[in-house]
C-alpha cells in the first residue's frame, strides 16, 4: 500500500473516530516514511482547511450580513411596483430583506439629500427636510406566514414637504450590527403644481363705483420658494385709464388695494391679474366692472 492510500485511510478512520485531530497526526506520521511523511502532511493541510472552511467557529473566518434591494410594500408587506419618484408629502411603505444576520437585528433606515440641515441642531429639532421612516428600525423582511400584520418589518418613509434643492433624496436601509452594509434607493421628489387665487374684499360679482377702492389679496400654492414665492400684479381694460394698483409685486398672502378710474372706461370692466413669479404661466384674474 503507497503511502497516499495509507493516509486516505487514516483519514477514513479520523472522519469516525472519536479521537482528536492532533491524535490522527501524530498516528499517520509514526507510521510512515520520511518521504510518505511530507505527502501526508499535504494532505492533512488539504483536510483541515476544508474542515475549518465548514465551521463557523474557526479562527479568521468572518460571514458579513447582506442587505437585500429596498423593496415597496403594502401596510401588509405584500411587493408593489418599484417607484422612481414621489410627490411631497406622499409616503410608500418599504421593507428590506438581511441574509447572514446571525443575531436577527435587522435594519436601520436614513435618508439623506441636498436640503439637509448640520447635524446636532442645538434645539433638538428633528431634521425632516429630506422626509423620515416611521419606524427607524425593522425586522427583516418578508413577513412570516404565520404573522398578523407586517408591524416592525414594514417602515414607511414620508417624503418632505418641499423637493429637495438636488430634486432627490436616498434612502438607505444598513444592517443593524454593521452599518457598512447597506442598499440605497433614490427617489425624484417632485412638487405639486403652483396655484394663485385672487380673493377680494367683497363678493363676486365684483363691482365698483368710479373712485371706489377694493382690497385684493393674492395667494400661492404649493411655491415652494423660500418665504412661500411671489406675485406680479398687472391691470388691464379697453381704455387707457383702468385706474390704478398699490403695489405691482408682493408676496403670497400679502393685500394690495385696486383704486377704479374716477371715469367710467369703454366696456364698463377692468381686469386685475396676479401671476406667479417662479412659473408666470400660472395666474388668476378677477374682472371688476366699473359704475
Amino acid at each position: 500500500m503507497t503511502g497516499f492510500e495509507k493516509a486516505m485511510r487514516i483519514r477514513k478512520e479520523f472522519e469516525t473516530s472519536d479521537s482528536s485531530r492532533n491524535e490522527w497526526k501524530v498516528s499517520v506520521l509514526r507510521n510512515l516514511s520520511d518521504t510518505n511523511q511530507r505527502l501526508v502532511r499535504v494532505v492533512i493541510l488539504c483536510f483541515s482547511a476544508a474542515v475549518c472552511l465548514g465551521l463557523s467557529g474557526c479562527a479568521g473566518t468572518s460571514v458579513k450580513p447582506q442587505v437585500g434591494s429596498i423593496t415597496p410594500t403594502d401596510v401588509n408587506g405584500v411587493a408593489q411596483p418599484a417607484i422612481k419618484s414621489l410627490t411631497v408629502g406622499s409616503g410608500t411603505y418599504l421593507d428590506v430583506t438581511l441574509t447572514n444576520d446571525k443575531n436577527l437585528l435587522g435594519a436601520d433606515w436614513t435618508v439623506t439629500c441636498s436640503s439637509q440641515s448640520a447635524s446636532g441642531t442645538s434645539d433638538g429639532t428633528v431634521d425632516t427636510s429630506c422626509g423620515y421612516f416611521s419606524p427607524i428600525h425593522t425586522s427583516s423582511a418578508p413577513v412570516p406566514s404565520y404573522a398578523e400584520n407586517a408591524n416592525g418589518i414594514v417602515t414607511y418613509y414620508t417624503a418632505p414637504s418641499a423637493p429637495p434643492t438636488s430634486g432627490t433624496v436616498t434612502l438607505y436601509a444598513s444592517s443593524s450590527v454593521d452599518h457598512s452594509r447597506f442598499s440605497s434607493l433614490t427617489l425624484v421628489i417632485q412638487g405639486k403644481p403652483i396655484a394663485v387665487s385672487i380673493v377680494a374684499s367683497t363678493a363676486p360679482p365684483f363691482t365698483l363705483a368710479a373712485g371706489g377702492t377694493m382690497l385684493l389679496i393674492g395667494t400661492l400654492s404649493n411655491d415652494y420658494t423660500t418665504g412661500g414665492g411671489s406675485i406680479n400684479w398687472s391691470l388691464s381694460c379697453p381704455s387707457s385709464d383702468c385706474g390704478s394698483l398699490s403695489a405691482t409685486k408682493t408676496a403670497s398672502g400679502t393685500s394690495i388695494t385696486y383704486t377704479a378710474p374716477a371715469a367710467i372706461p369703454t366696456g364698463n370692466t377692468a381686469t386685475v391679474t396676479a401671476t406667479s413669479v417662479t412659473d408666470p404661466t400660472v395666474s388668476d384674474s378677477v374682472i371688476i366692472t366699473i359704475t
